[in-house]
């Protein structure tokens, strides 16, 4: 199924504000050292990784993950969605090994003097029973960032496919490289050795979701709402929420560092 350009063009549109508003915010500014990166790579994190449940509740909505298998849904959805998963959940680091994404952040966050431990902490608890929002308010997870999570969460749970897919293409996937522009900088220059994995992680997600993510997402919203008014507006309505929770996490970020 073509993708439905029109209804994209106009959705972009619609988000071009809030989209403003996240590239002007003066979160990027604020990080000019070291150990400014670290404070922000360990609140950022949680957003990196409810990003892989984002694509995970996708899978399940578009594709059968269940034994025995049985043909399941939209086949271009199933290979839009497989295809997304096979770079975000396999991907290669420099060395060309397989990994995540979020592996790689943490390696990259290992690298450069970044706090794992409460991201540890929070994957050992959901390994071991424990829901994600008593892990978050167990834990002391930042406010911002338990916001920003537990709205991740609502959208997965409404079970709504076509909602989901919103958030993870205009709330993630679709702004994320213009996001790692304001932020890569001269990092690498000024600190050889210790943020090489992070460039590489942000050089990475640029290349792939403007070359193949991004435009992959967009043809899966548009399956999914069809000509379906109402979904579209859904669509709408949830990334600009997503667009909203983005500038709180930033505000989390930010108040953190200049604290720090």
């Amino acid at each position: 199924m073509p993708i439905n350009h029109e209804k994209i063009q106009w959705l972009q549109e619609e988000l071009k504000p809030h989209r403003e508003a996240l590239m002007q915010h003066a979160l990027y500014e604020n990080i000019q050292d070291l150990n400014n990166l670290r404070v922000f790579m360990e609140h950022h994190v949680f957003a990196v990784w409810d990003f892989m449940s984002l694509l995970k509740s996708l899978q399940r909505h578009l594709t059968c993950v269940e034994v025995p298998w049985v043909p399941f849904g939209n086949p271009a959805n199933r290979r839009l969605i497989n295809a997304i998963v096979l770079e975000e959940e396999t991907d290669v680091d420099q060395d060309g090994q397989p990994i995540s994404h979020f592996e790689l952040y943490t390696r990259a966050m290992e690298e450069c003097g970044a706090d794992t431990s409460l991201m540890l902490e929070f994957l050992y608890g959901l390994q071991h029973g424990k829901s994600v929002y008593t892990q978050l308010e167990n834990l002391p997870v930042p406010g911002n960032t338990q916001d920003f999570v537990k709205h991740t969460f609502q959208i997965i749970q409404s079970g709504q496919p076509h909602r989901i897919a919103a958030a993870f293409t205009f709330g993630r996937e679709d702004v994320i490289p213009d996001m790692f522009r304001c932020m890569v900088g001269d990092m690498s220059r000024r600190y050889p050795g210790t943020v090489d994995t992070f460039q590489y992680y942000m050089d990475r997600h640029i290349q792939l979701d403007e070359e193949m993510h991004s435009p992959l997402a967009m043809q899966m919203v548009s399956i999914l709402c069809g000509q379906d008014e109402d979904k579209w507006r859904q669509c709408h309505e949830e990334a600009i929420a997503c667009y909203r929770m983005r500038l709180h996490l930033w505000d989390g970020i930010l108040a953190a560092i200049q604290k720090a």
